[in-house]
């Protein structure tokens, strides 16, 4: 093992890239190792809120972003019933390949090593510290960050059949398209669908199998989506992803900080993905950060990234979990729940139930 690092982040996504610079800046040799090449289109409603705004601008720089177009209202469609939510501050529409394009950039100008193409076979614990094997040789690490996702070699757990999901996603050009953020929802499932430039229009969905398995038959589901999606030409080829399952959060394994959606997955009508994965990737660097320095062992860190999770960033899932129950209700009742979001107060706070607390980076 000639490569010798204090920190390997394992995942080139946000909450990856979050606690690479993270850890970078305050000191520490990173490495970054990503399976796939970056950037890449992933599914994702590409809504990226004002919460995750101002960390964004603190990794990549506040310029990378200035021309995104910006969200200040979501619109919510169940049948003949809908609501208007005021978005304020103003969230943006970011697509997820210049949001990975950006943040993987931004790794390498802060001072990290970024290895992509390059898989982790297997994580085994040392004397000091963490023996990484890859496909072709290996590095040595004090301490190590999991930010590889839902599903990889480095997550081994069993799939549930309680609410499994399909993720679908495509870009769609769309003369004078909304400024809005506009879910759609339906049995079985939901539909965002925004502006991610001019004339363009990003639709993602989150769907049960049984439903549906294309964005064609998603928007067959819902009659405004239906009708709205008639004009529509496809820019470039959909993506797809499975399965999402909603599971408790878990923040570490085998001596490894999870973070992102390898600590837990975030219902995506929420709005806050984004941001819960670039603060847990902060908090998981800030944690691992004293560690490194020597003033606690690594179980101490441990333990501390787990309280931190649980207070800022729990709230949040639980919020989101709350809501997704409403999914489940006879179709009047949930026509009468989203009619109820046109009180500007309530609406207020149910998207405050759903945003992750912040807190400054602090390591002594």
């Amino acid at each position: 093992m000639n490569d010798k690092f204090d920190l390997a982040v394992i995942g080139g996504g946000p909450a990856g890239s979050s606690a690479a610079i993270t850890a970078v800046r305050l000191g520490f040799t990173v490495l970054l190792l990503e399976a796939g090449s970056f950037p890449r289109q992933r599914v994702c409603g590409e809504f990226v809120s004002a919460e995750a705004l101002s960390m964004l601008a603190e990794l990549a720089g506040e310029r990378q972003f200035v021309h995104a177009p910006r969200i200040s209202k979501a619109r919510i469609f169940v049948k003949e019933t809908r609501a208007t939510l005021p978005v304020n501050p103003p969230a943006a529409s970011i697509s997820r390949y210049d949001l990975d394009a950006a943040l993987y950039q931004a790794c390498a100008l802060a001072g990290c090593v970024v290895r992509d193409r390059t898989r982790v076979q297997s994580v085994v614990p040392s004397q000091n510290g963490l023996l990484i094997s890859l496909e072709s040789g290996g590095i040595f690490a004090r301490a190590a960050i999991n930010a590889t996702g839902r599903w990889s070699n480095m997550a081994k757990r069993t799939a549930s059949a309680h609410e499994q999901f399909i993720g679908l996603k495509g870009h769609f050009f769309e003369p004078d398209c909304s400024k809005s953020c506009d879910l759609y929802f339906f049995d079985g499932g939901y539909c965002g669908v925004q502006p991610i430039s001019d004339g363009m229009v990003n639709a993602a969905a989150m769907v049960k199998p049984s439903v549906a398995k294309n964005l064609t038959s998603v928007f067959a589901q819902n009659r405004n989506l239906k009708e709205r999606s008639r004009t529509w030409k496809a820019a470039g080829d959909p993506v797809s992803t499975a399965p999402l399952i909603f599971r408790a959060p878990m923040t570490s394994d085998h001596g490894m900080l999870l973070v992102g959606d390898a600590a837990a997955f975030l219902d995506p009508f929420a709005g806050d993905g984004i941001s819960i994965a670039l603060h847990s990737g902060r908090i998981a660097a800030e944690a691992l950060g004293r560690f490194l320095l020597g003033t606690c062992t690594v179980e101490d860190a441990i333990s501390h990234y787990d309280r931190e999770y649980r207070r800022l960033i729990h709230p949040a899932l639980n919020g989101a979990k709350r809501l997704r129950t409403l999914q489940r209700l006879p179709l009047r009742l949930r026509a009468a729940a989203v009619a109820c979001l046109n009180i500007p107060l309530l609406a207020r706070t149910v998207v405050k139930t759903t945003r992750v607390r912040a807190a400054r980076l602090r390591v002594a």
